[in-house]
């Protein structure tokens, strides 16, 4: 089966996905245009078709992240991208609740290799699936930020850590 994408407006600008036989290959986010999501995806996954009912649920949801709800996007990731270690790190990833912070260092000791926090914050600098695999709530341990590899940078991972710990205070969550 030919990869299939979709591609959304949202309050933080384009978003899409990419999905194959196995599951979600890629999510973009914070694309300035639609024709700019359009380029990155032709680069990244050449031949990918358009399908606008795809993943209704994830799409919904990513919708939804980016208007501020408290939603946790979630699909079924493609197990065949990544080496095992980012494999490892991105499902430890995962585990990290809406509005909270882990460091490089706690995410490396929950994928299985407490030593390895820079070789963690390289994986994270190349999931391809942000939000999803939510690595904008790694942080360094001296509590800077660290890098984001999505458009918008470091920048768009203050703006969306604030969104979800603003909503989680709001709700009277702990963050």
């Amino acid at each position: 089966m030919q990869p299939r994408f979709r591609t959304l407006r949202t309050a933080f600008g384009w978003a899409g996905f990419v999905v194959g036989p196995r599951g979600l290959m890629r999510v973009y986010i914070a694309e300035q245009s639609r024709g700019a999501l359009l380029r990155a995806i032709a680069r990244d996954m050449p031949g990918a078709r358009h399908d606008r009912r795809l993943l209704p649920g994830l799409a919904g949801s990513l919708e939804r992240y980016f208007s501020g709800d408290r939603v946790e996007p979630v699909a079924e990731l493609d197990e065949t991208i990544g080496t095992d270690f980012e494999r490892r790190v991105w499902r430890a990833c995962r585990g990290i609740g809406y509005g909270r912070r882990w460091t490089y260092k706690q995410l490396a000791e929950a994928a299985g290799c407490p030593r390895a926090a820079r070789a963690v914050g390289l994986a994270l600098g190349r999931n391809p699936r942000p939000i999803v695999v939510p690595c904008h709530r790694v942080v360094r341990s001296d509590g800077h930020l660290g890098g984001f590899s999505a458009p918008g940078g470091v920048s768009l991972k203050a703006t969306l850590l604030d969104l979800e710990i603003s909503h989680a205070a709001a709700n009277g969550a702990r963050a």
